[in-house]
């Protein structure tokens, strides 16, 4: 009877449903949560114009509208309908060294350890290494090439050609360069430009003699990321210098089929992960429909993509996590489908990259294949409403800002104008800014910073080009840079100072009454100082203005910072700072938290020189800190 009974129950359970909340019904329990707030304070914009939604439903989905699938133009799920199934992304991992020995050494090593690609910087045969000694004992009919010959393309064709003709193989892979991206590095542009291109396309010509497959026009615009640039710029100025190229090549008699083929593009990968995937989705939807405009079948406009973690995210600081950085990056490529995957090892911005360092880096790349099971499924963001729609609205605003660009007469004039280079430093300043107000969060840098963490002045980032400009006009370069480096030039002050007196900065910290009450803003506090390699001193709880003014007397300190809740300050703050001054009339007094309007003013009154809170500008509060302190 028993189990009979419970048979019954359980059939009963198997048939209950839940009734299907409504999103009205959602909204209402969300603004619940939210205490007085809104559900469109839950929306947030991008540097790219894109209003993001706290919630993606089925009403966002785009996918009645145009059916797509894998392999099938527009290609925005991927070149191939099997995806990593039969042929994952390859490994691109650049191997440097001294000698050609001791690189060929370290390649043949790096095969053994998960490298599939012959991968190095340009920088090395520019400094007379020989290919035939860096490549010694590599099979090439067995394994592509990727190198970014950075305006060298023509210098170093004949060394190429004798590779192949002494291993009897074509080359496949990946020999190119962009000649607007150089240009944009070294600041010059050619007087003629229509010159500069025909001598340069006999030269992608000349190249298939060193192999027919070979890729050998690099559409870099990782240059435009590393400047600052969002993703809607990204893609719209890599389309543009792509079809420039082929416009120049229809100049020339080169047929479109065969110079779309030979382009690669190069995006970088940044820590916006969602952003990062609709980015390479949009692009290679937005490649492939260029085919119509060429008259040219969309076989053709298969868009070739290399990936490479973004320089603009990586810090000094913390360096440990820039693998958690780059492996969220990387893990974003791979989703997003790529062809090629460069992995910068973690101490990549100091220069200082090692075995540890770079074995670390090719590790991702073994994780992610073998971990993940991604290689398993095509096309795996597929069918999210989240990604589809992003992908459709940054797809939508990459499209008109290159139309824009072709208006303005092609991104050669953008470029003479200098209003490229304008349009992606005012998206830099803006994550300048937005990291100096902490509203985005740079572990180990602007928050979470670790004080004890020291570390040597950045070497200098290799940005050589090769690019001989003969009668060259000037332009304004783009200004590549990391969005970390504000705080780190005033840490490494903060050191410079400490090596110099032997001591770091200090200010101290008077808190008030209970752990409890003032805890959070003491964090908070530490936090914001460490940022900029100052030290704090903490008051046990101050629970009289005799504790606070005992404090002060044995610290003996310039910057005093007054933290608790707000009942505190309401209470005991006034008197304690009235107190300080009047003992010690030099000392600066600052208050952790935003008060009301009556409360500030009373506490200015009494001595408080400023106020320090999640809207304060860390930078600005730091350099003040610092000035004060005496440090230069």
């Amino acid at each position: 009877m028993i189990r009979k009974r419970l048979q019954v129950e359980l059939k009963d359970v198997k048939n209950i449903t839940f009734p299907l909340p409504s999103l009205e019904e959602w909204k209402e329990a969300v603004e619940v949560t939210l205490r007085g707030k809104t559900i469109d304070q839950l929306k947030t914009d991008t540097y790219e114009g894109i209003t993001l939604d706290p919630l993606y439903t089925e009403t966002f989905d785009s996918r009645a509208k145009k059916a797509e699938l894998p392999g099938f133009f527009p290609y925005t799920r991927g070149t191939s309908p099997m995806g990593y199934y039969e042929k994952p992304w390859l490994v691109v991992q650049p191997v440097g060294g001294i000698t050609a020995k001791e690189v060929n050494e370290k390649m043949l090593a790096a095969f053994k350890r998960g490298q599939n690609v012959v991968a190095f910087p340009a920088r090395l045969l520019a400094e007379g290494l020989r290919l035939e000694h860096l490549i010694n004992n590599i099979p090439l009919k067995n394994i592509p090439v990727f190198i970014d010959l950075k305006g060298g393309q023509k210098k170093f064709l004949p060394q190429f050609k004798a590779a192949s003709e002494s291993q009897h193989t074509p080359l496949t892979g990946v020999l190119a360069e962009d000649p607007i991206a150089q240009w944009l590095i070294v600041g010059q542009l050619p007087e003629n430009t229509d010159e500069y291109f025909a001598e340069w396309l006999k030269t992608i010509e000349e190249y298939k003699k060193v192999g027919q497959d070979v890729k050998t026009v690099l559409i870099d615009t990782a240059v435009y990321h590393n400047g600052g640039a969002n993703a809607v710029q990204e893609i719209s100025y890599g389309l543009s210098v792509a079809v420039q190229y082929l416009l120049e090549g229809q100049k020339q008699g080169v047929p479109i089929a065969f110079l779309a083929e030979k382009i690669v593009f190069s995006f970088a990968v940044d820590s916006n992960y969602f952003m990062t995937i609709a980015k390479l989705r949009a692009a290679r939807r937005l490649w492939a429909c260029l085919a119509e405009a060429f008259e040219t079948d969309a076989e053709h406009f298969k868009m070739s993509i290399h990936a490479v973690t973004s320089e603009l995210t990586e810090t000094l600081y913390d360096e440990h996590v820039n693998i958690l950085r780059t492996a969220n990056q990387a893990f974003a490529a791979a989703i997003g489908g790529i062809d090629y995957l460069q992995i910068h090892p973690f101490n990549h911005a100091s220069g200082g990259t090692d075995d540890f360092s770079e074995r670390i880096a090719r590790n991702i790349h073994l994780i992610l294949k073998e971990e993940t099971n991604i290689t398993n499924v095509v096309d795996p963001a597929g069918g999210s409403w989240y990604v589809e729609q992003l992908t459709d609205e940054l797809a939508d605003k990459a499209w008109l800002k290159f139309l824009e660009i072709d208006e303005a007469g092609g991104i050669l004039n953008l470029i003479k104008q200098g209003s490229l280079q304008k349009e992606i430093a005012e998206v830099f300043q803006e994550r300048i800014q937005n990291a100096a107000y902490r509203k985005e969060s740079i572990i180990g840098t602007n928050v979470y910073p670790n004080p004890a963490d020291r570390i040597k002045a950045p070497a200098q980032a290799d940005r050589e080009s090769y690019m001989k400009v003969e009668k060259a006009i000037g332009i304004t370069p783009i200004a590549l840079g990391r969005v970390s480096v504000q705080f780190e030039r005033i840490r490494l002050r903060s050191e410079k100072h400490k090596a110099n007196t032997g001591a770091s900065p200090k200010i101290g910290l008077i808190n008030l009454k209970d752990i409890k009450s003032y805890k959070p803003r003491a964090d908070f506090t530490k936090g914001l100082a460490a940022a900029g390699g100052i030290e704090t001193l903490e008051s046990d709880g101050c629970q009289t203005v005799e504790d606070a003014i005992e404090y002060v007397t044995a610290t003996n300190l310039a910057i005093y910072c007054v933290c608790g809740s707000d009942a505190d300050y309401l209470e005991l703050a006034v008197a304690v700072i009235s107190e300080i001054k009047i003992k010690y009339p030099d000392i600066h007094i600052y208050l952790a938290g935003k008060q009301q309007k009556d409360l500030e003013s009373m506490l200015s009154e009494a001595g408080v020189k400023d106020f320090i809170h999640v809207k304060t500008n860390a930078i600005a509060v730091v350099e003040e800190l610092l000035h004060e302190l005496g440090v230069n």
